[in-house]
Parts: C-alpha cells; sequence; structure tokens
C-alpha cells in the first residue's frame, strides 16, 4: 500500500505553540483542478508500483477547513479511482474542533468502514489552543467531538507531543488518556524543532533533548507495561512485538523503508517525500502537475533514502544492537540536527539508553 498524507490546506482555526505545518502569510488551499492532478499521478503510480492499494490521510494545516464542494470533489475523484480497480482508504489528522453533528454525515461518508481519525491532544493549559478564543476552549471543543465519535462508532486515536513541561507529568498524563480513551490506539512523538518550534523562546520552553526523550520514554514504559502492554500504544507497542518474535510493521520513521511507500503533498500540488517532509518544505519531487509515475519511482531522492540506510548501517550504526529497532531513525530528524541526511538523529543516544534498559539485543 502507498499512504499518501495530503495537505489540502495549511490554514488552521487553533494555535498550537509548538505546531510542525506552520508557514508564514496567507493560508494556501487546494483547488479542483490540483486535486485531479494529484489522484492522477497517484493513480498511475498505484497501477504500476503501488500494489494498486491507495491511502490517503488528510492533514493540514486543518483539513476539515475545506467545504463542501472540495470534499464533492475528493469523494468523485476516488470513485474514479476505484472504477479503475484501485483500492482506496481514507484517514484524516484533524485537531477535531470543527467535528459537529452537521460535518459527521461526511466524515462518516470519507472514513468508510476501515478508516479512522487522528488527532493531537495535549491537556497542559496554553499549549494547544484555538485561534481567537481564551485558553481552555480547543479542550472542550475536543472533548466535545471525540463524544460524538464515540456516539457514531468512529475509531480514532490519539497522538501526544512530548516536551519539556510534560516531562514531569508523563506517566499520570499517560494514566488519564487511558482512563478517558481506553478504546483509542495513543502514540507519543518527541517535539522536534522545526515550524513554531523553531523561534527560540518556544523552543527554549517546550524543547527536549535526545537525552530527555530517552529518559521519557522509559518513565512511558513503566505506565505502559503497568497498564498491561497494550499492542496499540506506540512505539511500544511495535517494539514489543519484534522483541518478541511475532513481527510487526514499525512506524515510519523507525521501519528503514519509509520511501517509496509514503508522500506528502502540499496544497499546491507538489510532492514531497513525506508529510513531515511537506511540513519542512524538504526532499519536494516536484509538481503533481509535471511528475509522471516513472519520473517519482526513478527519482534521486529515493535513492538518497535508501543509500542513507546502507551508509548509516555501515558508519555510524555498525555494529548497534539496536539497528533492527529503529534503522537509523528518520530522515527528516537528522537533517533537522544536522544538517545532512547522513548522520544519526539527534534522538539517537536516548534510545539506546532506552533500549538497553527494556529490550533484549537480537
Amino acid at each position: 500500500m502507498t499512504t499518501i498524507i495530503l495537505k489540502p490546506t495549511d490554514g488552521c482555526n487553533a494555535r498550537c505553540r509548538y505546531c510542525s505545518a506552520a508557514h508564514p502569510g496567507a493560508a494556501k488551499r487546494m483547488d479542483a483542478a490540483t486535486l485531479d492532478r494529484v489522484f492522477g499521478l497517484f493513480g498511475a503510480w498505484a497501477e504500476t508500483y503501488g500494489q494498486r492499494d491507495l491511502k490517503f490521510i488528510w492533514h493540514g494545516g486543518e483539513p476539515l477547513l475545506m467545504g463542501e464542494a472540495f470534499w464533492d470533489a475528493v469523494f468523485q475523484g476516488q470513485e474514479q479511482l476505484r472504477q479503475r480497480g484501485l483500492r482506496v482508504e481514507n484517514g484524516i489528522q484533524t485537531n477535531a474542533t470543527l467535528i459537529t453533528q452537521d460535518t459527521l454525515p461526511r466524515l462518516q461518508r470519507l472514513l468508510g468502514t476501515r478508516g479512522a481519525v487522528g488527532t493531537s491532544i495535549d491537556p497542559l493549559p496554553g499549549i494547544r489552543e484555538l485561534q481567537g478564543a481564551p485558553d481552555g476552549r480547543y479542550g472542550e471543543a475536543l472533548d466535545g467531538a471525540l463524544a460524538l465519535l464515540r456516539e457514531a462508532g468512529i475509531r480514532y486515536g490519539l497522538l501526544f507531543v512530548v516536551h519539556r513541561l510534560a516531562l514531569p507529568h508523563l506517566a499520570g498524563l499517560y494514566g488519564d488518556l487511558r482512563r478517558r480513551h481506553p478504546g483509542a490506539g495513543l502514540r507519543f512523538n518527541p517535539l522536534y524543532r522545526q515550524g513554531r518550534a523553531v523561534d527560540d523562546g518556544v523552543w527554549d520552553d517546550l524543547g527536549i533533548t535526545g537525552e530527555q526523550w530517552g529518559q521519557a520514554l522509559l518513565d512511558l514504559h513503566g505506565a505502559w507495561s503497568a497498564d498491561g502492554r497494550p499492542a496499540n500504544v506506540h512505539p511500544f507497542g511495535p517494539w514489543q512485538r519484534l522483541q518478541d518474535g511475532a513481527g510487526w510493521q514499525l512506524s515510519c520513521e523507525c521501519s528503514g523503508k519509509c520511501a517509496p511507500s509514503h508522500f506528502g503533498v502540499d496544497p499546491d500540488g507538489s510532492v514531497f517525500l513525506c508529510g513531515r517532509s511537506a511540513d519542512g518544505q524538504t526532499f519536494r519531487f516536484g509538481s503533481a502537475a509535471e511528475l509522471t509515475a516513472q519520473g517519482l519511482h526513478e527519482h534521486p531522492i529515493l535513492r538518497l533514502v535508501e543509500n542513507r540506510r546502507v551508509f548509516l548501517k555501515q558508519t555510524f550504526c555498525k555494529g548497534c544492537p539496536w539497528w533492527l529497532r529503529c534503522h537509523g531513525g528518520c530522515v527528516n530528524d537528522s537533517l533537522l540536527g544536522s544538517g545532512t541526511p547522513f548522520a544519526p538523529t539527534t534522538f539517537c543516544a536516548g534510545l539506546k539508553t532506552f533500549f538497553a534498559a527494556t529490550q533484549v539485543a537480537p
């Protein structure tokens, strides 16, 4: 399956302090012609290289800012892809504050029986808030939206970004999220210095080091172990399954083979290595208006990612007992931390500390 993280707008109704997707200037929105070109490009890709399976993750910005006419074009375009014999699924990453009884039917149509909603959550005050609203309103709107999803039987998952202010509270935050959302998948990511987090003031308040990420993983792992080690808590579930010999698909940043299974697309139709690359405007393949499936397949960016994996295994990561757990980490993290993809990520030392304390070397 090929996963396309498609950002129909970079506009958003929230004001999250560390937003990685924030861009200066007026918000952009994808038009119907660009959407059609994107569907055409990845339809051809799926027919030739993608095992005829496509999954679109609607991302942003805030994708639910897009109007009814846009989503009608999405449904029409995807039906045309299905008529070509392709299998098409959808998911959505949204702040969820625009999910209401009125928008729920459109969301149900988009997701079908297999799709799910992903949303970020942070109960600490002043971190995730709404534009033009007092602090606390974001959390109230999110709680209401998640209640609607539960009532409608729509699956959802939660992402918590680990930042400096959260470090003393991680075990309690884990327990609270699991109690309030027992059926939801849960994922913990480190804050990385991109978007609004590039600002020195934001980073000084919220940024974490690789070593702090390692300790955060240990704290969360303790709470996860006490919780019975549920498989749907990332990154621990996949790592545990791998250690148990059961086999598990690792998340993209640890899999060592994120390309060419993932792509990112901006509102103007620019195609990137993934959603994070679209946020940072790095590893750009070109425009959907100009690219072909063959051009994507033969693009040097894909060779760069494969060469990076080989290079790291033979140099910085040579002999590392934890290689199969992370495969050198995310290429975007290497670029952010070192200015080059051919280097370990800033989280490497912390991951080694965590693995040495909790995992058995293969």
